[in-house]
């Protein structure tokens, strides 16, 4: 009884095999490419693609997160639809109190760009709590200008004296975001 067993188990793992390589084959194309080295260069910086595009029927592949990155972008994975979303600016994660971090709005009085500070006047409500006029802003700062439905990445040398703006202090008090409204 035992070899019977047995022996249908190895019948059924052999054709399962024999299935799955029969049927298998018609999911692979077999293609000509020829990869190159490619250096990406765009607004978010310059990327060496050593081996990791090629060219297939006079078109240039490159891996799409290597591209955005070029643009300085991000993009998004959705595992569960299957999709990318694609953005032409980086964004950043919310104020997360509970990491210390404190979220104020405020006008900027004066910015001085060699020691990264900024003055601000800080425009305060009943869930403000009071910083110092005179803040240091983090070297990997992401700054935001949002206006109507469109977002971009500014540079900490974009800012100006007047602007109206929303911080992001980390938990030592020093500027990890700001978001510009125009």
């Amino acid at each position: 009884m035992k070899k019977r067993i047995l022996c249908f188990i190895m019948l059924f793992y052999l054709i399962f095999a024999l299935y799955t390589m029969v049927f298998s084959q018609n999911n692979y194309n077999k293609i000509d490419v020829s990869f190159k080295d490619i250096v990406l260069k765009g607004q978010g910086g310059i990327y060496n693609l050593h081996g990791e595009t090629f060219y297939y029927n006079n078109k240039l592949y490159a891996p799409v997160s290597n591209v955005i990155k070029a643009l300085g972008g991000e993009g998004i994975l959705n595992k569960e639809e299957n999709e990318i979303t694609i953005r032409n600016y980086k964004d950043f994660p919310e104020c997360n109190s509970l990491k210390g971090e404190v979220f104020a709005y405020g006008m900027i009085m004066s910015i001085d760009y060699q020691s990264r500070k900024l003055e601000i006047e800080q425009y305060l409500d009943d869930n403000s709590i009071e910083l110092p006029s005179k803040l240091e802003v983090k070297k990997d700062v992401n700054i935001i200008l949002e206006r109507n439905d469109k977002k971009m990445n500014l540079d900490f040398a974009d800012l100006k004296a007047g602007d109206r703006i929303g911080l992001i202090l980390d938990k030592e008090k020093n500027v990890r975001a700001i978001i510009l409204s125009k």
